[in-house]
Order: structure tokens, then sequence, then C-alpha cells
């Protein structure tokens, strides 16, 4: 029976592969990928061969497999494309974006202005992303709760900051 099962897969990987890779070559894909998408394709049909009620023949249904396959492919990859590549496309005018004025603080000065040891407890825990239990042991803290209060402190400090800031950039 295996055997048998193993001449059939044979036979419809030698009559369907040469379509799918003209199929992907016409998408603009080489015969590497012609390959891999097929395999990709054969798996999902042996895979799935028990619960599908195939309409078409199976080697049109691979050719389907593949393109979508395929389409999916080229998304991911159109996604993925370097920025390198796409700066060359774009093109932002010079008054696109003005920058603040320079009285206009940043937010690392706002930090820095709220104390070295608030900036240290924040970078910990939304830059390195330590746990509460670990910023706590990290900085001496007798609980979880303490850092959690001294957190919710050097918050509201920098947001003082930034209100001040704005109330006075407002007002002059």
């Amino acid at each position: 029976m295996q055997e048998k099962e193993a001449q059939g897969l044979t036979a419809l990987y030698r009559d369907t592969f040469p379509q799918v890779a003209r199929v992907v070559q016409q998408l603009g894909g080489d015969l590497e990928t012609a390959k891999d998408l097929f395999h990709d394709a054969l798996i999902i049909y042996l895979e799935k061969q028990q619960q599908l009620n195939v309409r078409t023949s199976v080697p049109a249904y691979l050719i389907g497999i593949t393109k979508i396959l395929w389409f999916r492919k080229f998304r991911n990859d159109s996604r993925q494309r370097p920025l390198d590549d796409v700066a060359d496309d774009i093109s932002i005018p010079e008054d696109f974006y003005t920058p603040p004025p320079e009285k206009n603080r940043t937010l690392l000065q706002h930090l820095q202005v709220a104390g070295k040891k608030c900036m240290q407890l924040l970078q910990a825990f939304y830059y390195r992303q330590l746990s509460m239990q670990e910023v706590a042991e990290t900085f001496g803290y007798k609980s979880t709760h303490s850092a959690t209060v001294q957190k919710y402190k050097c918050l509201e400090k920098v947001r003082e900051q930034i209100k001040q800031a704005n109330y006075e950039a407002a007002t002059t």
C-alpha cells in the first residue's frame, strides 16, 4: 500500500511540478522559489486530503495553493523592504516637517529634570522591561508595592514638568 502511495506521489510530483514552475516563473519567481512553494503546497494538500472535497483535479488544486502561497510570500516580502531601498522612491518636501522651537524641551530633558534615580527607574521598567519585582530588587525597595509607588511618583514628576513647560510655552 505504501509503495503504491509513493508511486502516486512521485507521478503527481513529476506531472504537476513543471506546471507550477511555469506559473511561479510567470509571477516573477525562480526555480528555487517554485520548489519551496510546491513542497509547501504538497504538504498542505497531503495534510488536508482527508478533509477536502476537491472539485477540481489535484494538479489544479496544487497550482492554486502554490499561487496563494506566492502571493502571501510576495506580500510579506514587500512589507520587509529595507528602508534604504525605499528612501530613493520617496521624496519628502523640505517644508513637510518644521522642528519645534528650541525653547521646547524633549522628553529626555524632562526626565533629567525629574532626577537621575527616577530616570533610571523608568528606564529599567519601560526600556529594559524589568518586572516590578526586578525593579524592587535592583533599586533596593522593600516590596513590589514600594517600587510601584515610586514609579508612579516619578511619572507624576515628569508629567508636572511637561505641564509646566507647556504652560510656559503657551503664555510666552
